[in-house]
């Protein structure tokens, strides 16, 4: 199969925005599957804090889902690499692949391939993370603006760059080389609605069982996500070390809450900076081998099913433009 014959739609966005209800809607329309693009949804023991769907009863078939048993990290070149085989899997069988989730990393990553270091450079696990954001700020100020002071992730990464090239990490572009041809939807909606549903997902989680959930982690997973800095986390692991008064409940609650909707926001910033990106290289290799569209899709306005219908109509144009070259 010809690499150009790949086509798949992304469905990316701010947290609580509704992605996974509008990928499975799309779903049912056409012939597809669904692949996990959200960091938090790939471990087996994280499902009421990472909003992880009921993926084994849906009639479209996931991947991606519930795949690390073990508290181990899960790279973006190993990502890229599976999609890659889970999208050559799926258009064989004459389906398209909706990629939906949150995490910007791999979402890039499918489009501006990591580049893989020649050596492994280790990092003093004694080291907090903002000894470490200190550390790449004074190296190179303009990345370490761009990394929250607990994404240890990428503030790693961002120092391998620097040690192992010598190259400032601002200065470090990975090529443009997409896995597949995509249709790019960002799912966004009213800042006050986000918030309204941040707050009544968190919420919901709680009751749900999200604390027990934490509670239920043995002590690996538990230092495990205090380094991964997932959303709430690492909160409700501190809240277990309280006396769990009503007091330190409401507490947790609000800090959750106002870390969310904070990390929506950097959501946000992320595909405006991504989106700007991705026009660019397209403007600068106009003959690229690869089709890539984007629409941004204001959930609130028009209401869902009209932009399903929009996106259903952007899908078939898509693949006419195939046939047609």
């Amino acid at each position: 199969m010809k690499h150009k014959r790949l086509f798949c739609i992304i469905i990316y966005g701010p947290t609580a925005s509704g992605k996974t209800e509008l990928a499975c809607r799309i779903a049912k329309e056409i012939p597809a599957e669904i692949i996990n693009m959200d960091m938090g949804q790939l471990y087996q023991p994280l499902s009421i804090g990472t909003a992880k769907p009921d993926w084994r009863n849906e009639p479209v078939e996931h991947h991606l889902f519930d795949v690390i048993t073990q508290p181990k990290h899960f790279s973006v070149s190993r990502y890229r690499q599976k999609v890659k085989e889970l999208i050559e899997v799926i258009c064989k069988k004459n389906k398209i692949p909706i990629l939906v989730g949150g995490s910007g990393f791999y979402f890039s990553s499918l489009l501006f391939p990591p580049q893989v270091a020649k050596t492994q450079h280790t990092f003093d696990s004694n080291k907090s993370n903002e000894e470490l954001w200190l550390q790449l700020y004074e190296i190179d100020q303009k990345r370490a603006k761009q990394i929250h002071v607990n994404d240890r992730y990428r503030i790693e990464r961002a120092l391998a760059i620097w040690y192992e090239t010598g190259k400032k990490p601002s200065l470090f572009k990975p090529p443009f080389d997409p896995v597949a041809n995509f249709l790019i939807v960002w799912l966004d909606r009213d800042k006050k609605e986000l918030h309204k549903r941040i707050e009544q997902r968190t919420n919901q989680m709680i009751q749900e069982g999200w604390i027990e959930e934490v509670e239920d982690l043995d002590e690996r997973w538990q230092q495990f996500l205090k380094k991964k800095q997932l959303i709430g986390y690492n909160d409700i692991i501190d809240f277990l070390n309280t006396d769990k008064s009503l007091k330190d409940r409401e507490k947790l609650l609000h800090n959750i809450i106002a870390k969310t909707k904070a990390y929506a926001k950097r959501q946000k910033t992320f595909w405006s900076m991504l989106n700007k990106k991705i026009i660019h290289v397209q403007q600068i290799q106009p003959k690229a081998n690869h089709q890539i569209e984007m629409i941004e899709v204001p959930i609130d306005q028009m209401g869902l099913d009209f932009w399903i219908q929009e996106l259903l109509n952007k899908v078939t144009s898509f693949k006419k433009r195939e046939v047609n070259e």
